[in-house]
């Protein structure tokens, strides 16, 4: 049987690794996949859940290396190694099958700028935004494929919690000051300007990635009673505030109200990883997870290739599937775009995978000797 939740209350330190962060990721993914697909039409906050999930993964990673001694350099080693072979990979892959598309008469895609092409080389396509501002994230003219908008953002987050990681070993400066302060900053921004405006700053989505930090630190770090009621009674709080500004829902207000509509969102979705904790590994263990967990490791590998390959995944399945019933060709599809997916993330996501720093941090959540970076296993499977 799994823990029962109430035990989170108490002053249990839970191990850094969530167990089920990973599937849920996944699933995010899957979401994501079936909006584009038309399959549903949630995709949006989908992408609200990555962040969350991202904001409680990198700030643990960057809690480990601290108690590790590694470097700031270190840390963005291990982030860029991660994120841009597979992201260059996923460009080459689009190129070729821009290509493909030109050489059948269809428009050429690759005829953009050079300085598109630097910004979506080097993922600052945000730049060209806080003059510019749009009303959808998506609608950056300078994004070759629309879905890596979120990645300007990831890429951004791990830049911040890269320097708050530095402030806090060079002059103990502590990482959950420098999160609650850009949160503070954060919340402010997005209830000033709640919809239509999008620069691509970080501080935008801030607040969604804090969430999952902050949730970390209350887990992982400090077990208080008195800190857990504190966070689930200001996120509530959050929860409660947003409803009020979108209840009654109108679809016509929707644009104008869409930071409130993220922050319900997220703030729900932390709540229910703050009480689910105890039954994580419970849950992890089931054979029904299996397969969503397998999800979850191709998860970014689906995120990178997924857009850009639906014209082709449609035509596929239209020579193959053409008269079949319209939920029969989109699960065909999506099981090809899934097939697309795990082909892409062995070949070009599975050799970039860091290796778990050595000397983890024991499951009990107790800080480890301090260890020199030399000392430390950086190198990558």
């Amino acid at each position: 049987m799994p823990p029962q939740a109430s035990s989170v209350g108490g002053s249990h330190k839970w191990p850094f690794r969530f167990e089920i962060l990973d599937g849920l990721r996944g699933l995010a993914a899957l979401t994501v996949v079936a909006h584009h697909l038309l399959i549903v039409r949630i995709g949006d906050y989908a992408v609200m859940l990555f962040f969350v999930i991202s904001g409680y993964c990198i700030t643990a990673s960057a809690e480990t290396c601290r108690l590790k001694a590694l470097t700031f350099r270190a840390f963005m080693w291990r982030r860029a190694r991660r994120i841009y072979p597979p992201y260059f990979f996923a460009i080459l892959f689009y190129a070729l099958t821009r290509v493909g598309k030109l050489l059948a008469g269809g428009h050429d895609d690759l005829a953009r700028s050079w300085d598109v092409w630097v910004q979506n080389l080097t993922l600052t396509q945000w730049v060209s935004l806080p003059f510019h501002p749009v009303a959808d994230a998506p609608q950056n003219r300078k994004l070759l494929v629309a879905a890596f908008w979120s990645l300007n953002y990831e890429e951004q987050f791990y830049l911040v919690v890269a320097i708050a990681l530095l402030l806090a070993v060079r002059y103990r400066i502590p990482m959950i000051g420098t999160v609650l302060i850009l949160a503070a900053a954060g919340l402010v921004w997005n209830c000033a300007v709640p919809g239509g405006w999008v620069t691509g700053f970080f501080l935008e989505y801030w607040v969604h990635f804090s969430l999952g930090a902050i949730l970390f630190y209350v887990l992982c770090v400090f077990p208080a009673r008195s800190v857990r009621v504190s966070f689930v009674a200001a996120v509530t709080a959050l929860l409660a505030y947003c409803l009020l500004h979108i209840l009654p829902w109108h679809p016509e207000f929707e644009l104008e109200r869409r930071a409130y509509v993220e922050l319900a969102v997220v703030s729900g979705f932390t709540l229910a990883l703050f009480f689910i904790r105890p039954a994580s590994a419970w849950i992890a263990r089931r054979a029904l997870w299996r397969p969503i967990a397998g999800l979850g490791t191709i998860s970014y590998s689906l995120y990178l290739i997924h857009q850009f390959n639906l014209t082709l995944v449609r035509s596929a399945i239209d020579r193959i599937a053409r008269f079949a019933p319209e939920p029969v060709r989109l699960a065909l599809m999506l099981g090809l775009l899934l097939s697309i997916g795990v082909l892409f993330w062995y070949c070009c996501e599975s050799p970039f995978l860091n290796r778990p720093i050595s000397q983890g941090v024991p499951s009990s959540g107790a800080p480890p000797k301090p260890a020199s970076a030399d000392a430390l296993s950086l190198s990558s499977q």
